[in-house]
């Protein structure tokens, strides 16, 4: 049976989507401190994430013990997704646990292009570009208020997607600092998981019926044909139009402004300055 959990011995990356929170999650799953969800993202305080897993009781998502591990860990990105997910911090608060929140943010046009794109792989996607739930999502600003009436804002490290990507082993030293783990485990190599998907290669399969024609085979097959088709066919991913980032740019410009304030964050990199 696993140990009792402590509830301050919870760690969450909490998003944001399609910035990096897989590689992220699968490089700190090798820390010996770390005990690991049984799935990367369970989506526990989540009402509408169709990829969440069932479960009772938290508890049972870790087989934490308590010789060895200090933290478990999971990364759903639906805990930055409001208002598509409205009471998850409160969800969370309730459930009794008081966790550290490591919160990935990204270029937000980046990370809007490649959220559509990946999700063009979803037969039931049908929003828009610059849809309020895809600008939402990178409002991090308005994510991390929802937090702060539960949780004080030093149980939160608000990471950048551009050293996790150029500098990952600093930006684990900067994780491990804030959980107060060792610095005896580093990962042998750093790759990139869950890449998104091109939206012109699912178009394509989608012409030459391969989804219809491979609907027999098991999942985890066909998601491999698929890749290997890519390799074959040109793709192409839907980017933002001038007009289509102006129109963001203006939704944004005031969270951004509030974003850099309080949290420090560099924004003029994104083209938003003071």
């Amino acid at each position: 049976m696993p140990d009792t959990i402590p509830a301050d011995a919870h760690a969450m990356i909490i998003g944001a989507m399609k910035c990096g929170t897989s590689s992220l999650y699968d490089y700190l799953c090798g820390h010996p401190e770390i005990c690991p969800s049984k799935t990367k993202e369970p989506e526990f305080f989540s009402k509408n994430e169709r990829h969440g897993i069932n479960a009772v009781n938290y508890h049972d998502l870790f087989s934490f013990d308590g010789s060895k591990h200090t933290y478990t860990l999971e990364a759903s990105t639906g805990y930055t997704k409001y208002p598509r997910e409205p009471n998850v911090p409160r969800n969370i608060y309730e459930y009794g646990i008081l966790p550290k929140f490591i919160y990935l943010i990204r270029n937000p046009f980046d990370r809007i292009q490649s959220h559509y794109n990946f999700m063009q792989w979803d037969d039931h996607w049908t929003l828009d570009i610059i849809d309020h739930h895809l600008i939402n999502t990178s409002n991090y600003f308005l994510q991390l208020e929802r937090y702060k009436p539960y949780f004080p804002m030093n149980r939160f490290l608000i990471l950048d997607f551009d050293d996790l990507k150029n500098n990952p082993s600093g930006l684990l030293r900067d994780i491990y600092n804030f959980l107060g783990l060792s610095h005896s485990y580093f990962p042998d190599h750093y790759e990139v998981a869950n890449q998104s998907p091109m939206s012109g290669i699912e178009k394509k399969l989608k012409n030459i019926k391969i989804d219809r024609l491979c609907s027999h085979l098991p999942a985890s097959f066909r998601h491999t044909l698929r890749v290997a088709l890519g390799k074959i066919f040109p793709a192409t991913k839907r980017e933002l139009t001038d007009a289509e980032r102006e129109y963001i740019f203006n939704q944004l410009r005031k969270s951004m402004q509030r974003l850099h304030e309080l949290y420090g964050i560099d924004i003029q990199k994104w083209g938003f300055g003071p």
